[in-house]
């Protein structure tokens, strides 16, 4: 069935706006690293200020999405954007490392990924959620492809500092965005399937597919960070920070390829054979990257980047659909509650790790992310789509 007007209209203004949303936060994914070595030289310490932000977004989703069933869904995001963008702001003034990290948590108190999936859910009708959620999951790709590149881009010419203040400017765009062009969804039925309990939290894991991809989500994003931290922190041993945009830039084009390819096979019933694909590219591009550390060239940094991002990229518009297309139909804003908070919960251990790693046991990087996708692989030969 075609989406309407109105609908189309809703889509459209929650894809622009998570999209807004997420290209402020891969800005800074990249580099951020590199911003906290202004403060210290303790990697542990910058771990833990790289992770805690989705320590913060986990513990605050589900008192988000209750928040919503009160005041509604477009008063929270509206609330959550802006204070996602004037918090991003601050933390480009930050002057030491204990700063950064309480900053840093308080940023991921806007937790309001849940809400926006479940505004759209609320929007169109049972059978077309999932197509909708789509849109979304596409938006956040092309997100994470742009950022990739801009930030480490941006930085170099203009500042660590400079990126904050870009993300900060787009949160707070966004929160305007949705004060203008998002309409409250009419139902009030659909309300409460974003209001997520421990009961709920329990049946969403008996759904074996739906506590899979759960997991597979954490994983995702534990290896995600634990690439993310250890990344800047090899180009910049290796080859100097001058270089890192630069090749970046061969990595992002494959990765944007690839995306697009896998989207076009996702919508012919391709999902858990891209995902399958996607995680075996993870695996190997962490023997590349992370076994040969002291001894690299460029075209092994290259090459492992590639292979990372090519895979990564094409797991960012199919989980969230295959989440929703997974879930009982009145519950999808609980799925996708959990699903966002054992992603954040994924950041917050990889973030939390990495330092750790990175400092005292390289050695066990690459073994800790082949069995995180090694994992992720093996869960989703489980998946019946």
């Amino acid at each position: 069935m075609a989406f309407n007007k109105t609908q189309k209209r809703t889509i459209m203004a929650m894809s622009s706006v998570v999209g807004f949303r997420m290209l402020a936060v891969f800005l800074i994914l990249p580099v951020f690293v590199l911003f906290a070595e202004k403060f210290t030289a303790n990697l542990i310490l910058i771990g833990i200020a790289f992770g805690i932000y989705g320590l913060s977004r986990a513990i605050f989703q589900i008192p988000f999405g209750y928040l919503s069933d009160k005041i509604g869904r477009k008063n929270v995001l509206f609330f959550g954007m802006l204070l996602f963008g004037i918090l991003t702001f601050i933390i480009g003034f930050t002057s030491n490392i204990y700063e950064l990290i309480s900053f840093r948590f308080l940023q991921g108190v806007a937790a309001e990924s849940s809400v926006a999936f479940a505004l759209v859910s609320d929007t169109v009708s049972e059978n077309d959620r999932a197509k909708a959620l789509a849109y979304l999951g596409i938006s956040i790709g092309l997100s994470f492809v742009a950022g990739i590149v801009m930030g480490p881009f941006l930085s170099y010419y203009f500042g660590y500092p400079f990126l904050f203040y870009l993300s900060g400017v787009l949160g707070i765009f966004s929160a305007f965005f949705i004060l203008v062009l998002v309409e409250e969804p009419k139902s009030k039925e659909m309300l409460k399937e974003i209001e997520i309990t421990f009961k709920d939290a329990i049946k969403v894991f008996k759904n074996k597919t739906l506590a899979n991809l759960s997991i597979q989500g954490f994983l995702l994003s534990f290896f995600m960070t634990i690439f993310f931290f250890s990344l800047p922190l090899i180009v910049k041993h290796e080859l100097g920070t001058g270089y890192y945009y630069k090749i970046l830039i061969p990595m992002v084009v494959f990765s944007l390829f690839a995306m697009t390819k896998a989207s076009k096979k996702a919508d012919m019933g391709y999902e858990i054979h891209l995902l399958k694909f996607s995680f075996a590219l993870m695996g190997i591009s962490s023997i590349f990257m992370f076994s040969s550390f002291n001894n690299y060239t460029l075209p092994i940094i290259i090459l492992g980047g590639i292979l990372f991002f090519t895979g990564f990229s094409i797991t960012e518009p199919i989980m969230p659909s295959l989440v929703s297309a997974s879930s009982d139909k009145s519950f999808v804003g609980s799925s996708m509650g959990v699903y966002n908070t054992m992603q954040f919960s994924g950041s917050f251990i990889g973030g939390s790790i990495a330092g750790l790693l990175f400092k005292n046991y390289y050695g066990l990087i690459p073994v800790v992310l082949v069995i995180s996708s090694l994992l992720c692989y093996l869960l989703i030969m489980r998946v019946k789509k």
